[in-house]
């Protein structure tokens, strides 16, 4: 039987590039970039291309499995989803619905239905213990954005088309994608901006990749509140500010102002590394890009990504960034930052389920996520409603979290109840009591609803649905579908509502039933969702916008001043009470902290273009060395004693781990950095992972209340304080 090609989009990260893809059989048999994808034009990485080894593995789990003791067994759906449910009920009569916790990942991102039916299933059952990869990468912009705009889900988005002045703090676009918005093509697309004139800026202790298009600055590992608040503050000092704008749309700058006139660009100098008359250069740059002319390139837009936001001060950090785009007129208008609209407001319609409230010891759940840095004490204390079950859906938390000398793999190990949901037994499944196979992104239909919704779509607004492109294996199944059968094992109703739950657990008895085959698919809801928002439905974005269909460019001006704004007064508060006394309380004792250490070292993490966390681990045509490395600048080695290949034992006040060592004139003197989500060593499960296994260098993060920010239960995940020898 000859190829046929699909086209499809790519769920690996945020940039969802366009595929095409050659099936035989139906098997992936070729994956290449989409040249007539609408916004990534033939661009696409290997993450994304190579995924067919993913796809195909001889390693994926294919039918529910079962573990006694040392061995697996498989089982049918049936006696699996009644055996969890009992189980279930079990744990809750005897402890609580509390003792019942879930654990989702970044893939689980990707998903359009999944999200909507686990909320439900654990909303029914009465428990509020999700935990997720969101509190070790992004939850401290959410917290921000529900202070200053009233909702979490109000996440503005550099404008990078029309932007004359593009600053980047802590990410690495053109390797991992960008955090919470769509850019497809990132490196050429900042490369664009210098072409036409403009300025684009890498604040990074790592010369990364992505900063050939445009200047790199070295600075000092979390350290960037610093930077950002002598920012603030010169732009106030120096008048640098749109007045009429903020009297007319926002509140608390002279609260904003005083917290920051402290930190001038000298003082900021002696913790990050970054000269005082650099800082006055790019404020001056940033305040000549802000101001209107007749250019249709014009304004400036700051961002910043997971480097800055898993150190500890990650809210402020994100506060004085989105304060500095507010106060200079950059909030909300082209060139600048600007709020996407979406399929649906997705601050508004989550504004009302209360998913931000605070924990019994002051923690913060943030959109319905509770820290993960607590899960190891939520499960191993002795408290009435600690956790004892746990689904673990589309993640390998061992590795992804905070893991003091393994302090997570004991609590789960000590769990009464743990499955997996999941592609492969990773780590978490070689523990677990049940793996359920899911399916991958290209068997089931998708939009980039999830992310779209509340990213803003992307600098370019577009849409796209695919179909599968291969049909899953006959065992394995969505999961929605999983939640929907567990809800009526255990007797829940979804969503409060009775005939609506009635119908869903009836659907889902029947579409692997020989009635299935009449049912109409779960496309037909993403039909109705793209309908309802007035744009073509499923069969014609098929038939006529295979490769996505453009929407109406964001002109800005069309969130300030709106009830877009979702505070009570409809105004940006620039001075957020719990951020600013966060602020006040943490900052100048950090900078004592940071003069006391300035001699030591400091752990960073590190992407690469082949990884994505933990999912491309076992992938023979990704990964092909044995290990991740500890980077190191050629001082360091020096001093250090140490050349390429040697190994090095890291020690924090958490844990130690032995690596071996790279030199590399890209790295800042002073910091390490290590690619985490490695150390594979105990997968049983993934052949290939488990003969690369790298180092896990979260072993060396600590977990608890001291290491978790009060704002956003955010884990210290970098700028780690650590000690590096020569191994013996």
């Amino acid at each position: 039987m000859a190829a046929e090609t699909k086209i499809t989009f790519c769920r690996v990260c945020e940039a969802t590039c366009g595929l095409e893809v050659d099936v035989e059989d139906n098997r992936v048999v070729d994956i290449r970039p989409d040249p007539k994808h609408v916004v990534s034009k033939g661009y696409a990485c290997v993450k994304g291309t190579r995924w067919g080894a993913t796809q195909n593995s001889p390693d994926r789990v294919l039918h529910p499995m079962k573990r006694t003791g040392d061995q697996w067994e498989e089982i049918s759906w049936d006696q699996a989803i009644r055996e969890i449910a009992e189980r279930i009920r079990v744990q809750i009569d005897r402890h609580g619905p509390e003792t019942f916790a879930h654990f989702v990942g970044s893939a689980g991102g990707a998903i359009l239905m999944s999200p909507m039916f686990r909320t439900a299933l654990y909303e029914g059952l009465g428990t509020r213990r999700m935990y997720g990869t969101g509190t070790c990468d992004t939850m401290n912009k959410f917290r921000v954005n529900g202070e200053m705009y009233g909702a979490p889900m109000r996440l503005m988005y550099p404008d990078v088309e029309r932007t004359s002045f593009m600053m980047v703090l802590g990410g690495n676009p053109a390797i991992s994608g960008n955090t919470l918005y769509h850019l497809p093509r990132a490196q050429e697309r900042f490369s664009e901006i210098t072409k036409r004139g403009g300025r684009v800026v890498f604040v990074n202790p790592r010369r990364i990749e992505t900063a050939r298009a445009g200047e790199h600055l070295f600075i000092r590992p979390d350290t960037d509140v610093y930077f950002l608040a002598a920012f603030a503050n010169e732009l106030i000092r120096g008048g640098h500010v749109d007045r009429e704008r903020i009297d007319a749309t926002m509140k608390g700058l002279d609260t904003l102002a005083r917290c920051v006139a402290p930190w001038t660009p000298e003082r900021q100098a002696e913790v990050t590394g970054i000269p005082a008359e650099t800082l006055r250069d790019l404020v001056r740059a940033h305040a000549a890009a802000s101001a209107r002319g007749g250019d249709e390139h014009t304004g400036a837009a700051l961002y910043m990504a997971t480097g800055v936001n898993q150190g500890r001060s990650g809210s402020p950090c994100f506060w004085l960034l989105e304060a500095i785009n507010a106060i200079s007129g950059n909030l909300d208008r082209t060139g600048g930052t600007l709020l996407g609209t979406g399929l649906i407001d997705m601050g508004e319609a989550m504004g009302e389920l209360g998913l931000t409230f605070d924990r019994e010891d002051g923690l913060p759940t943030v959109s319905g996520i509770q820290p993960s840095g607590m899960l190891a004490d939520d499960i191993l204390n002795d408290a009435p409603g600690r956790i004892t079950a746990m689904i673990v859906e589309a993640s390998n938390p061992l590795l992804a979290c905070s893991n003091p000398n393994g302090r997570l793999d004991e609590a789960f190990e000590s769990l009464d109840l743990l499955v997996s949901i999941d592609l492969f037994r990773n780590e978490v499944g070689s523990i677990a009591d049940y793996v359920l196979p899911a399916e991958t992104w290209m068997e089931r239909p998708e939009m980039p609803y999830a992310l779209q919704s509340f990213a803003g779509t992307c600098p370019t607004p577009y849409i796209i649905y695919a179909d599968p492109v291969v049909e899953a294996p006959p065992d394995v199944r969505p999961e929605w579908w999983i939640y929907v059968r567990l809800a009526d094992a255990l007797g829940v109703d979804l969503f409060g509502k009775k005939m609506l739950s009635f119908a869903a657990k009836a659907y889902a008895r029947a579409l692997y039933s020989p009635l299935g085959r009449f049912l109409p698919g779960i496309e037909r809801l993403m039909d109705g969702m793209l309908k309802g928002a007035g744009l073509p439905g499923t069969a014609a974005m098929k038939k006529d916008h295979p490769h996505g269909l453009l929407l109406p460019e964001n002109e800005g001006d069309n969130f300030l001043g709106t009830d877009r704004v979702l505070t009570k007064d409809k105004k940006v508060d620039l001075a957020p009470p719990p951020v600013v006394e966060a602020f006040e309380a943490n900052t100048e004792g950090f900078f004592a902290e940071e003069l006391e250490n300035r001699d030591r070292l400091k752990l960073i993490g590190l992407r690469q273009i082949k990884r994505m966390n933990t999912a491309s681990s076992n992938s023979e045509a990704l990964v092909s060395e044995r290990t991740n490395y500890a980077y190191v600048s050629p001082d360091d080695a020096q001093r250090i004693g140490v050349a390429n290949g040697d190994d090095v034992d890291v020690r924090s006040a958490y844990g130690k781990i032995r690596i071996p060592v790279r030199v590399s004139d890209e790295m800042m003197p002073r910091t390490v950095a290590i690619p985490q989500c490695w150390g594979h060593a105990k997968a049983d499960g993934l052949a290939h992972a488990s003969q690369h296994p790298g180092v896990n260098s979260n072993l060396l993060a600590g977990d608890g209340r001291d290491n978790v920010e009060a704002l956003s239960g955010m884990s210290h995940l970098t700028g780690i304080l650590i000690d590096v020898t020569r191994a013996p």
